[in-house]
């Protein structure tokens, strides 16, 4: 409250309550589902991309080198091409100085370029 808040509530004057902000959570909501026509499109207002090979890859990760923040979903993906793009990812964020955030066990990742945070 503070002294002057003291002070003011002491002489009949009632202070605003403060509304505490709840801090943004690193947990998107997302339904991941086998269906391709119902993929999303966005988590929270950040793009997700469904890799199919390597070469499509290499034109989503231009978007982090454009300092922006991207969704790479390998729901679709069988599991040595998950392991090729996982490789391919993890080489470019240390290569970049980019950051990656898992947000689902190997099939979601949220890559944030040089610079970028979440909040927790």
């Amino acid at each position: 409250m503070g002294f002057f808040g003291g002070v003011f509530k002491a002489l009949g004057f009632e202070s605003e309550t403060k509304v505490k902000k709840n801090k943004k959570s690193t947990k998107a909501t997302y339904k991941l589902n086998s269906d391709k026509y119902s993929r999303t499109n966005q988590i929270d207002g950040v793009p997700v991309y469904y890799p199919e090979n390597l070469e499509q890859l290499v034109e989503f990760v231009e978007f982090v080198k454009n300092k922006k923040a991207i969704i790479i979903s390998l729901q679709d993906c069988d599991k040595e091409m998950e392991v090729r793009i996982n490789d391919y990812v993890r080489g470019f964020i240390k290569g970049s100085n980019s950051k990656i955030v898992n947000l689902d066990e190997n099939k979601l990742f949220l890559l944030l370029p040089e610079g970028m945070e979440i909040e927790e």
